[in-house]
């Protein structure tokens, strides 16, 4: 072939590589799939705010539930070493539902059991002043709300916040019985390990829960016997 022949058929080649069209195919420039007819296949509804928060919320219970099964093996372990073990396991779950809570918080703000559960598991963690705020939250809501004020009650024990736990346990004793003895139990443990506390506050307010503990009793008498009156 002459070198002029071999130029011509150079100059066919390039004119019909510019000419091509442009093919996709598997490579970084393909269409991406999908990208046209869907088959009639329908998108999921996207959930809403309120969903979203029940969803965070009951992953939060999960992970509560975790924990106190853990606690319950802590209760039963063999040894120091298992029993830091399983505490630790459950420490960890209730922070991972603190983190569950406050994202269900972040979807709807009048969550208020959503806040509960978040004061509980802040206050399972050790972290008390959280606590109250989660409780505070809850009871802005709904401020009825007796689970909060028990809990509430409970962190300012662990606070040594006497007079407001005073004051949580007699609105309990007006508005809830079952809650007010839930407060009862926990102020009974809290003097158990606080017999030799010599600080008059505490002193004081050991006096104050023997003196409820007995008005506690004389009005379930006094219910009791009104009962057996209509019988």
């Amino acid at each position: 072939m002459t070198r002029s022949n071999i130029a011509r058929l150079v100059m066919i080649l390039t004119a019909l590589t510019l000419t091509a069209p442009l093919v996709h195919g598997a490579g970084s420039g393909s269409m991406p799939s999908g990208g046209g007819d869907t088959g009639g296949t329908a998108q999921a509804p996207r959930k809403t705010p309120q969903q979203m928060a029940v969803s965070s919320y009951n992953a939060g219970l999960n992970h509560k539930k975790r924990a106190q099964e853990y606690e319950a093996k802590a209760a039963t372990a063999k040894d120091d070493k298992d029993r830091a073990k399983q505490l630790a396991k459950a420490k960890s779950q209730y922070e991972d539902a603190v983190d569950d809570y406050r994202k269900a918080i972040g979807w709807d703000k009048s969550a208020y059991q959503a806040f509960n559960e978040l004061g509980y598991a802040y206050r399972k963690i050790g972290d008390y002043e959280n606590a109250v705020r989660a409780y505070n939250s809850a009871l802005l809501v709904k401020p009825d709300f007796a689970p909060a004020i028990e809990y509430r009650g409970e962190a300012y024990l662990a606070l040594s916040l006497f007079k407001d736990v005073k004051d949580a346990y007699l609105v309990l004793f007006r508005v809830d019985q079952d809650q007010a003895a839930t407060l009862m139990r926990a102020m009974e443990a809290w003097q158990a390990l606080h017999q030799e506390d010599a600080a008059p506050e505490a002193k004081a307010f050991n006096e104050w829960v023997l003196e409820r503990k007995a008005v506690a009793a004389d009005t379930q008498s006094l219910s009791m016997n009104n009962v057996h009156a209509w019988n």
